[in-house]
């Protein structure tokens, strides 16, 4: 089981507002909970990309996980630590007029639910944590590859024993090294004897309110799949111990989890418009002229902004694609079409879907429809009732990178400007 609840909004326009962020409910609720957050640090992908994962990749069969890959969007999208300043330095006292004083107070709220256990906090360090210094990238003051507890024990709490449930974490880890040079360590900043910086830090606000909370960090030298792939491991060490139980929808390599990573990423614009692994720029795609553009998708890490005269859809901190819109007038005549794939009977589809066709499609003519095969005809007619196949579409107006997804769009023919209905995508199988 898999619901998503979110802080005010999931997914909006423009940028996320502060106070805004994804919450990821796995499994059944219960008062043996374990939190998962991700992306307080906007410029550790490692951290929000393995919450996410977590998050769309796992199943949980026993127990119950919560999952937060977004707590800090505004700044995953600008690729910045903290554009309010950092984020994590925020749990102990906070001006009113501090623009993100809402969202820390939700994020406050959540760890203190009751269910709530055991929180683990993602994040990306630099360089390789090592006790003695060894060179300028493996020394005491580096922060890649450890687990981090503010103390030993906490008293009364479930896991209190942090020591000894974070070294477990760790010597997981470390018979799971892809070079020995990436040897994960523990380290305790005994936070409470005057560390002024951990003070301040989201993990320490939840020991202070007797909950068990670490930190797993991963050396931002690695690539980004890599540092998922200790994140991973870490976490699934820490549910183990918290006695939750799961299934993994891909294999927990260095290749599976970048294959992961790298799915294929569908979503749908004002319930008209699909994209689906889109390429990085595309044009003219039919917005409305009176609504406020919202994006919909069931990944927390999407979001949609705009830029001057063009519109960006993000994943995490990258542009996976740029496009320019076209504005009309929408339409709800119909919502859905006959099509008739590879020569068989036709059947109604739904629009917003993407179908996936042998060969050849034909869309049925429909009373008061104009049919717009993008890539196919140049003037305005009605392009219903023609057998296509993929080498009458001109490749360059494909949705996708490998010129196999080709979209059709469908109009209200109203006289003077067409109002647009919606549209399917159409797969040319491989």
């Amino acid at each position: 089981m898999r619901k998503i609840i979110a802080f005010l909004t999931i997914f909006i326009f423009a940028s996320y507002a502060y106070g805004e962020f994804s919450l990821i409910k796995l499994g059944t609720d219960n008062n043996n909970t374990v939190l998962v957050t991700g992306g307080i640090q906007g410029d550790e992908p490692g951290g929000f990309m393995s919450a996410n994962l977590l998050a769309r990749g796992y199943e949980i069969t026993s127990g119950s996980l919560y999952v937060v890959p977004n707590l800090n969007m505004p700044s995953i999208i600008k690729k910045s630590r903290g554009i309010n300043g950092d984020m994590n330095r925020k749990f102990d006292t906070l001006s009113d007029k501090d623009p993100e004083k809402d969202i820390v107070e939700q994020i406050k709220s959540l760890v203190l639910q009751p269910n709530i256990t055991m929180l683990i906090n993602l994040h990306d360090g630099s360089g390789f944590y090592r006790p003695k210094y060894i060179n300028k990238t493996m020394n005491p003051n580096r922060w890649g590859n450890i687990a981090i507890i503010d103390q030993a024990t906490l008293e009364g709490a479930l896991y209190g024993n942090l020591e000894e449930v974070a070294n477990k974490v760790v010597d997981k880890l470390n018979t799971k090294l892809l070079k020995t040079t990436h040897k994960y360590h523990l380290r305790n900043t005994h936070t409470s004897d005057g560390d002024k910086e951990m003070l301040k830090s989201l993990s320490y606000f939840a020991i202070k309110n007797g909950k068990a909370a670490y930190a797993n960090e991963a050396s931002k030298t690695l690539p980004v799949h890599e540092r998922v792939y200790y994140h991973l491991i870490a976490v699934e060490e820490y549910l183990k111990i918290a006695g939750i139980e799961f299934k993994r929808k891909f294999e927990l390599t260095p290749k599976g989890v970048k294959k992961a990573l790298d799915e294929d990423l569908s979503m749908l614009v004002c319930g008209k418009f699909m994209f689906y692994s889109p390429k990085s720029r595309l044009g003219y795609i039919p917005l409305p002229s009176d609504a406020q553009i919202k994006l919909d998708c069931d990944n927390a890490l999407v979001a949609l902004t705009k830029n001057k005269n063009e519109y960006n859809i993000h994943y995490g901190n990258r542009i996976v694609t740029r496009f320019t819109p076209e504005f009309f007038e929408y339409s709800n005549l119909i919502d859905e079409i006959e099509i008739s794939i590879d020569g068989n009977e036709s059947e109604f589809i739904k629009l917003g879907q993407k179908i996936t066709v042998k060969n050849s499609f034909k869309i049925i003519k429909k009373d008061g429809v104009r049919t717009n095969i993008i890539g196919y005809g140049t003037t305005r007619e009605d392009e219903s009732d023609i057998k296509m196949s993929k080498n009458m579409i001109k490749s360059r107006f494909s949705m996708d990178k490998s010129g196999q997804i080709y979209r059709v769009e469908f109009y209200e023919d109203s006289g003077l400007k067409d109002k647009f209905i919606g549209m399917i995508l159409v797969e040319f199988a491989k």
